[in-house]
């Protein structure tokens, strides 16, 4: 007799398969094989078969399938197969019977074995009894609750350990091609997915490496909210570099760049352990350089940009060999700013070499020259270290290029007012990535530098509500006033965040009232949303008292401010 749980339900005597009908019979034969040699209590059988606790009907339906189930084993098997007593039934099986039990045997023989050939071996047969789904045919959701997702994860251990086993051994294409139904069946797997690309990578598959990552980092994000850990990103890195053999399995610390030893917990710098490169790769780099993680904080929520963030995924591809660089581009007050840098912080793995970001405008609200952005980035790229204040724009920019030619960098470049001023920031490695933000179109940056374009603009009217709606006390708003809202800040982010301000500063007020101050804002100063807002937000309190929402004279706020402005007393009109 020989039965099957690893897989579909079966029992076969002489190589004849048992005709086993009925789906309550099935899962209980189903809970008898899994809990072979072990006694199940009447309880534990009836909610494997029904799913409710036993009573007097069930208990007597139990004895009826136990019955013909004994009868049909009686008659192929010439021995009783079912015995009952201590308030239970039980199954007992030789481990030549069962594939549950050699596949067990079999992991024990592999753990006590000392050479590393036949431990490989062994692990490898046990591996060739699991053949699908555990009892994938058996309807029972308390059997899958309670007994096969245990059996589910030791299967799956001792697949990490067997596959691991037999690429130590150099069996690398052998592996790539038994590993893959594995890792696509659990995508979540780290220790599966990182086995599954170096298999890849040794057999020349470096692409396909790259890809199996990528489908894990969507699943951890969309699943667990998660990123990859620390041994997943390393083989990454490893991959990219293609020097994945040379990297040590416990990384040595290094005073250069390289990816992130402690994970996203860090408090806002990323660490410095990884693999040494050779001479050549980091004779550019200077001893005691950190990595750079000059990102600003993500805006929260980021609501209406899922579509957006998606399409930041696919046109840099930051799993990619060779990720590209893109505008965002949008009118003042859309919210490119904080979409980039919200993507950027997603991202930032994958750029273990540091993630920099420049604000192009200044603070006077005037361009920032290049040259002074690239003394700032020729500071972070090299650890801080002095750059000659005579260094021309060229010079420096070709030595940014230098620094950044053998790293993967992610360069945020906030607020571009022309391709003039982005042109000598691009990093030079085909590694690096720039996401680029203007109200422009820098079309010379489309056409010459080969960015991609991602135009944003206003959220939909519901989306609108929506973020003032989880911003905002609910006793001070109705969905009428948020509507009225959120039509007069265009439905933009910025905008509506300005209007948000404006409440919380306010706490005696209500959004009817911010309507009215902000439908009362003179025309010639609200010239945009962001415009309006602003100017309702430099009013100060005194526009209360004055009924109309007047503003103050004076020049009009820069369209991206979002703090209040110092009170200034209005004379009455």
């Amino acid at each position: 007799m020989r039965v099957t749980v690893l897989g579909r339900l079966g029992v076969e005597v002489d190589g004849t398969a048992l005709p086993l009908r009925g789906g309550k019979r099935c899962a209980l034969l189903a809970a008898l094989l899994l809990g072979a040699g072990r006694t199940l209590s009447v309880e534990d059988l009836v909610d494997r078969v029904w799913g409710v606790p036993p009573g007097p009907a069930n208990r007597g339906a139990l004895q009826v399938h136990v019955a013909r189930a004994r009868a049909l084993f009686d008659a192929h098997c010439g021995r009783p197969l079912i015995r009952g007593g201590d308030g239970g039934y039980r199954i007992d099986l030789a481990e030549s019977e069962s594939d549950l039990l050699a596949f067990r045997a079999l992991v024990r023989r592999a753990d006590a074995a000392d050479a590393p050939d036949v431990r490989a071996a062994l692990l490898a047969d046990a591996l060739a009894l699991w053949r699908g789904p555990v009892l994938g045919d058996v309807v029972s959701p308390a059997l899958h609750e309670h007994d096969v997702a245990p059996l589910h994860e030791e299967l799956l251990r001792v697949a990490e350990d067997g596959f691991g086993a037999a690429l130590d051994r150099g069996g690398h294409e052998e592996v790539a091609r038994r590993i893959a139904p594995v890792a696509a069946a659990h995508p979540e797997r780290e220790p599966l997915a990182r086995i599954h690309m170096v298999a890849l990578y040794r057999s020349g598959r470096p692409s396909e490496a790259l890809r199996v990552y990528a489908r894990t980092r969507t699943v951890l994000a969309e699943r667990l909210g998660a990123d990859p850990g620390r041994d997943l990103r390393e083989t990454f890195h490893g991959v990219l570099r293609g020097d994945l053999d040379a990297v040590p399995r416990v990384p040595r610390p290094r005073a250069g760049s390289g990816p992130d030893a402690a994970g996203p917990a860090t408090a806002g710098r990323r660490g410095a352990a990884g693999p040494e490169r050779d001479a050549g790769r980091s004779a550019d780099r200077t001893d005691a350089m950190a990595v750079p993680a000059e990102l600003p904080a993500a805006v929260t929520p980021l609501v209406g940009r899922e579509r957006a963030l998606a399409e930041l995924d696919r046109m840099v591809d930051p799993c990619g060999l060779t990720p590209g660089s893109v505008l965002v581009r949008g009118p003042a007050g859309a919210g490119g700013s904080a979409l980039a840098v919200r993507w950027a912080h997603t991202a930032a793995s994958h750029f273990p070499d540091g993630q920099l970001y420049v604000n192009l405008r200044g603070e006077d609200g005037r361009p920032r020259e290049p040259a002074e952005v690239l003394r700032r980035l020729l500071r972070s790229l090299s650890g801080g270290a002095e750059v000659p204040p005579g260094l021309g724009a060229d010079e420096a920019a070709a030595r940014a290029r230098t620094l950044t030619a053998r790293r993967r960098v992610l360069l945020v470049l906030d607020n571009a007012a022309s391709a003039r001023q982005v042109r000598p920031l691009l990093p030079g490695g085909t590694g690096c990535a720039a996401v680029v933000t203007s109200r422009f179109w820098l079309t010379d940056l489309l056409v010459r530098d080969g960015l991609r374009v991602l135009p944003i603009g206003a959220l939909e009217p519901d989306e609108a509500v929506g973020l003032l709606g989880s911003l905002v006390d609910p006793a001070r708003c109705s969905r009428g006033e948020l509507e009225r809202l959120a039509g007069l800040a265009g439905c933009l982010p910025l905008p509506l965040r300005m209007a948000v301000a404006w409440l919380d500063t306010h706490p005696d007020r209500t959004a009817a009232d911010l309507v009215r101050v902000a439908e009362g804002v003179d025309p010639a100063r609200g010239t945009t949303p962001a415009a309006r807002m602003a100017a309702v937000l430099r009013a100060g309190p005194e526009e209360g008292r004055l009924g109309r929402g007047e503003v103050p004279a004076g020049p009009d706020p820069p369209e991206t401010s979002v703090g209040p402005r110092p009170y200034v007393r209005l004379s009455r009109r």
